[in-house]
């Protein structure tokens, strides 16, 4: 308004302008006044959220917790993140909450697409999915993908000026638009959202790596005690084997000179037996320090352990334990000794015999996994000491009382299956029980 035509007004026109003027005043302060209250609560979340990403470094937890902040915040029905995959895989749908997506379809855009170069040029910027239509037709599957998961804008995620990862919000509930706070408290936010995820990253790939190392020196400790334990073995079996000779040859002799004594006969072959039951103790040994040379083949599972369970289905029965089969016939072929693989086997179902004295369930799973064929051996018994677990391969270690055992079974079965390039290892069960699991590589001719 002019000052001249102000000063043709009356006194109560001016009055009523001047109150004009000041509302209009106070309107823009009070709406600069809310924007600025905005700013500071989004600087405040904003600090929160990154003080709570920098202590959280597990990626799903940290996907979880800024989707829903960003809902929450933005008033946004949906919200997803796209974090990288492999090479060709560029960037993949990570976690997603409110959207409606295609289970069988794979939400994906490539690294080579323009999207990411135009963002590499700019970061920082907020973009609409009407813009990235406009301004990049030649990237419209990428734009469709993200279309048909209901995005209204899309946030570039960039750490060293690369890419790592996109957020994307859908419209907000109240289908009011974005203001550029808005676009600024996502930018703001995904900067810091790759920073986390990188962190995250970099900490679940340097505990893998040292779960690993840990893996590997437990192994190398084993290794070693297991050799040193298996020289000593042969040593004892080779002592033990030349005086075991020459009483085996005395027996003889004195059974052939008793004249028909059946007494004397009666105690020879209790002397003879004993004698047998050492040399089999001592070809464990042998076999457990140096397995014997057999000849391996293309070896079908499923057969061996059926032909197994016709063999110990009589004394299951008789122990009232019931033997079930959880496997396709149609296992994969290893290369190995089914008579060793039988060895073991049937060394497992024993065991977990003796520890169901009043009878139960053993289950024989299988199935494929990772290049691997896996049986679980599982029993309904007692279960196996939380101190005995660690053990239970040693070799001369039993858990059976009264002298039942000799604590070679289990770590001959170890060798053997170590022998054939596999892995075995046990557990105890939540529902009660253990539950022996052989891992062995799937044979490709």
């Amino acid at each position: 308004m002019m000052d001249s035509d102000y000063e043709k007004l009356g006194s109560t026109d001016k009055v009523l302008k001047l109150e004009e003027e000041i509302s209009k005043h106070i309107d823009e302060l009070t709406t600069a006044n809310k924007r600025l209250k905005r700013k500071i609560f989004d600087l405040y979340t904003i600090f929160e959220i990154s003080r709570h990403l920098n202590s959280v470094l597990d990626t799903k937890s940290l996907l979880d917790g800024i989707i829903l902040t960003i809902i929450g915040q933005m008033g946004v029905s949906g919200c997803a993140i796209f974090t990288a995959g492999g090479e060709d895989e560029g960037l993949v749908l990570a976690k997603s909450k409110g959207l409606t997506l295609d289970k069988e379809k794979r939400y994906n855009i490539p690294f080579d697409s323009r999207l990411f170069k135009a963002a590499e040029d700019t970061p920082n910027i907020t973009y609409h999915i009407r813009e990235l239509e406009k301004d990049f037709p030649e990237s419209q599957k990428e734009i469709d993908i993200l279309k048909s998961i209901d995005c209204s804008l899309v946030i570039p995620m960039t750490l060293k000026n690369k890419i790592c990862g996109l957020l994307v919000v859908t419209e907000k509930i109240s289908r009011t638009p974005f203001y550029e706070d808005d676009k600024d408290f996502l930018a703001i936010l995904a900067n810091q959202l790759s920073v986390a995820v990188e962190n995250a990253r970099l900490f679940e790939s340097e505990k893998q790596a040292y779960n690993q190392l840990a893996k590997a020196q437990r192994q190398l400790v084993e290794t070693e005690k297991l050799a040193a334990l298996g020289q000593l073995s042969a040593r004892v079996a080779h002592e033990v084997n030349n005086p075991l000779g020459i009483i085996k040859n005395y027996l003889e002799l004195i059974s052939q000179q008793s004249e028909g004594s059946e007494k004397l006969d009666k105690f020879v072959n209790i002397l003879r037996e004993e004698v047998n039951r050492i040399a089999g103790i001592v070809r464990q040994l042998l076999d457990f320090y140096h397995p014997r040379s057999v000849e391996k083949g293309e070896v079908n599972l499923a057969n061996v352990i059926d032909e197994l369970i016709v063999l110990v289905s009589v004394q299951m029965e008789s122990n009232r334990i019931r033997l079930k089969k959880d496997y396709p016939a149609e296992l994969p072929d290893v290369w190995a000794s089914s008579e060793q693989l039988k060895q073991v086997f049937l060394n497992l179902i024993m065991n977990a015999k003796d520890f169901m004295p009043d009878g139960g369930q053993i289950i024989i799973s299988g199935r494929e996994d990772n290049g691997n064929v896996i049986l679980d051996f599982a029993d309904s018994g007692t279960g196996i000491e939380k101190q005995d677990l660690s053990r239970v391969f040693d070799p001369f270690y039993t858990t059976k009382k009264n002298g039942a055992g000799t604590g070679l079974g289990l770590s001959v079965c170890y060798g053997i299956i170590q022998n054939h390039g596999g892995n075995i290892s046990v557990r105890n069960r939540a529902e009660g029980g253990a539950e022996f699991t052989v891992s062995l590589p799937v044979y490709h001719a």
